[in-house]
């Protein structure tokens, strides 16, 4: 088994030429990969901040119907505790 493994390195690299062509090329398929890795990982930073942009978006505007709703809300609650003062005066007239 291990004389297979030293014949087929000494077939694959039988002159410096060819080991020389191999580490080339093993360069430059590692350059790919990290360069095709590197641009993934930017779209996918890119994607995640344009989600984190819409959220952003969606969360103001809950936020702003939230705070209409409980101010409303509240106007409600104190008009009509006013018109309960002046009815409660009324009756008691």
């Amino acid at each position: 088994m291990k004389k297979e493994i030293v014949e087929k390195f000494n077939e694959k690299f039988a002159t410096i030429e060819e080991t020389f062509k191999y580490i080339a090329d093993s360069q430059a398929k590692s350059e790919f990969i990290s360069k095709r890795e590197s641009a993934r990982h930017d779209r996918d930073i890119a994607e995640m901040r344009e989600l984190q942009k819409q959220t952003q978006i969606h969360l103001d505007h809950i936020t702003k119907v939230l705070r209409f709703n409980i101010e409303e809300y509240e106007f409600q609650e104190e008009k009509l505790s006013e018109a309960g003062k002046v009815l409660s005066r009324k009756r008691k007239k």
